[in-house]
């Protein structure tokens, strides 16, 4: 049993090392499995150990692990029963979240987004697009500035896109993109849609509602199952942060 523990720990470290240092976007995957590693090899020192202090460390790592599981629960169930774009997206403007570049090139997750908004925007001929998002490091341009970029040569006219370069968290995508919609049309209150992936929207929703923003959610599709997973299960832990320490 405490060979096979420790050996499974291995096991789960080796798969960590493959997701931070071979694979593109899979760090909250990596920590996971480290965490999982961490689990297995104290389980493992504590295997056969017949102290009162074992059997008690024993029983409060399981409660840990269950407490554990039942708030990773309470927020990831909510974030995928909202995976789905509402029912009617309609709206005179459309707010872009952006995501991670590679170098001056969008990331999947961003691409993913890009050919949302591009469906969105012939869908909704007569509405224009903020596209939101500061510049990171290793990234050559700003997410917004990139987005535009890309809208641009897929045929949007550039009239109808406004560039928002300063937001630095989903927070400030909407928050400041609701300035500079009211910037162009002053005491503007109406509905707009907010496009991000499916992951996100959730998070989004409440963000929006906080600010006494009437929102239309979009989901983009990810094309990678393994880097929704990926993603999803990072949103869990970014509501509990919301939760805990406000916006």
């Amino acid at each position: 049993m405490k060979n096979a523990l420790f050996i499974g720990a291995g096991l789960l470290i080796i798969a960590a090392a493959v997701f931070e240092f071979a694979l593109v976007g899979y760090r909250v995957t990596a920590v996971l499995l480290l965490a999982g590693a961490a689990v297995l090899a104290i389980f493992g020192f504590l295997a056969g150990k017949t102290s009162k202090a074992a059997k008690a460390a024993r029983i409060a790592l399981a409660a840990f692990l269950v407490i554990g599981c039942g708030c990773f629960l309470a927020a990831e169930i909510p974030i995928l029963a909202d995976c789905h774009s509402d029912a009617d997206t309609s709206a005179p403007y459309l707010i872009v979240c952006g995501a991670g570049l590679n170098g001056d090139k969008p990331s999947r997750s961003l691409a993913d987004r890009l050919s949302a908004a591009l469906t969105w925007l012939e869908e909704n001929p007569d509405s224009a697009a903020v596209l939101t998002g500061s510049q990171g490091p290793r990234e050559a341009l700003s997410e917004g500035q990139a987005m535009v970029d890309w809208l641009t040569a897929h045929g949007v006219d550039p009239a109808r896109l406004i560039l928002e370069d300063r937001a630095d968290n989903s927070y400030e995508n909407i928050a400041n993109s609701l300035a500079l919609i009211r910037a162009r049309e002053p005491g503007y209150d109406g509905r707009v849609a907010i496009l991000s992936s499916e992951y996100h929207l959730h998070r989004l929703g409440y963000m929006a509602e906080h600010l006494g923003c009437e929102a239309a959610l979009v989901a983009a599709k990810t094309s990678i199952f393994p880097l929704f997973v990926n993603y999803a299960v990072r949103e869990a832990f970014a509501m509990w942060k919301l939760w805990v320490f406000g916006m």
